[in-house]
């Protein structure tokens, strides 16, 4: 029996769809899909600062672990930064005025700041004349011990402005380029928030050809779905990112080479990456249901287990954002965890009872 669109919200009803209701019904879900990502997109876009400042996080991270790695283990990277601020300052104040701002400092900032002095002088004599330049100088002796704890460690002395340079990504070489920066930023973000709903359309269109018990499996795999989805982007936001722009920034600097990152092209690559590790982590949704629904067994899963764990590591060879074995370890291990975390927690479908 032929049965009639009566809209959206229509009662279940017998009988079967011709094929051009199902189109039918396909464009109205492709087009309640469009318009729930764009009001997402329309809601992110007056957020873009805050999202710009949240994705350019994991770069500002890099560049304060790599002032930290540094500078002694008790010595802080931002009374370091003020500290050589203060420094410069020392020949462009007058005596009376500088004076007065040292004295609205810590202590411990005031005595970085005359180390930074002497850190610069010392770079002027030959190797090895350091302390006996220290002991001539009149310094005083926690200064001059940490001046040269400084000099060991390997503390850097340029300027804030030019080092921060180093990790300088938010350049607009286009008149325009900032408001479609912004426009970009507000569809990835629009995409994540309105995941949920989205998701809920698609098997809403899916589920009226399914079993009752595919229909309950599905229902339960959405907000596990979209928990794990959610779960695998925070991973690769906040412990993969970091790590692989840390090696990127090290490897340059070894080279020579300025770290001058585009803001389109980081903005590509972390959301790239953010993305990969979201879709590794929907592997649950997939096998559990097919566990469920008696499509796969607990002994095949078992049989599989040395191939999947060789298959983990060649994926992550060849997604891995960066060549280390870190990264890529990062990368392979949740994957395999994943299976076996499926292996464990599934339940197999049942035999009907004859």
């Amino acid at each position: 029996m032929s049965r009639e669109l009566s809209g959206p919200a229509a009662a279940p009803r017998s009988g079967e769809m011709s094929f051009l209701e199902h189109l039918e019904e396909l464009r109205r879900t492709l087009v309640r899909m469009g318009a729930v990502t764009l009001v997402a997109m329309l809601l992110c876009f007056f957020f873009t600062p805050q999202i710009m400042n949240f994705l350019r996080f994991p770069a500002e991270r890099v560049w304060r672990d790599h002032v930290q790695q540094r500078l002694p283990r008790d010595v802080d990277a931002q009374d370091w930064s003020t500290a050589k601020k203060l420094q410069q300052l020392h020949g462009a104040l007058p005596p009376e005025t500088l004076a007065e701002l040292e004295k609205r400092l810590p202590p411990h900032v005031r005595d970085l700041a005359d180390a930074a002095t002497l850190l610069q002088a010392m770079a002027l004599l030959p190797s090895g004349r350091d302390e006996v330049f220290l002991r001539a100088s009149g310094t005083e002796p926690k200064v001059a011990e940490l001046a040269l704890r400084l000099r060991d460690a390997g503390a850097d002395l340029q300027t804030e402005e030019t080092a921060r340079a180093a990790t300088r990504m938010m350049g607009a070489f286009q008149p325009g380029e900032a408001f479609l920066l912004s426009v970009q930023l507000a569809f990835f973000a629009g995409i994540i928030v309105a995941s949920p709903v989205l998701l809920w359309l698609l098997l809403r269109f899916v589920m009226p050809g399914l079993l009752a018990e595919e229909r309950r499996a599905l229902r339960r795999s959405l907000w596990w779905g979209v928990a794990l989805f959610l779960a695998g982007c925070y991973f690769a936001y906040g412990v993969v990112l970091p790590r692989v722009l840390a090696f990127f920034f090290e490897y340059s600097l070894e080279m020579g080479i300025a770290n001058d990152w585009r803001i389109g092209y980081y903005l590509t690559f972390a959301v790239k990456l953010v993305l990969v590790f979201g879709l590794i982590f929907e592997l649950p949704v997939v096998l559990i249901p097919l566990m469920r629904l008696g499509i796969l067994t607990r002994g095949l899963m078992k049989r599989m287990r040395p191939y999947v764990f060789v298959g983990s590591f060649a994926a992550a060879l060849i997604l891995a954002p960066a060549p280390d074995p870190g990264t890529m370890l990062l990368m392979a291990l949740p994957l395999y965890l994943l299976y076996e975390l499926c292996l464990f927690f599934a339940r197999e479908k049942k035999p009907a009872a004859e």
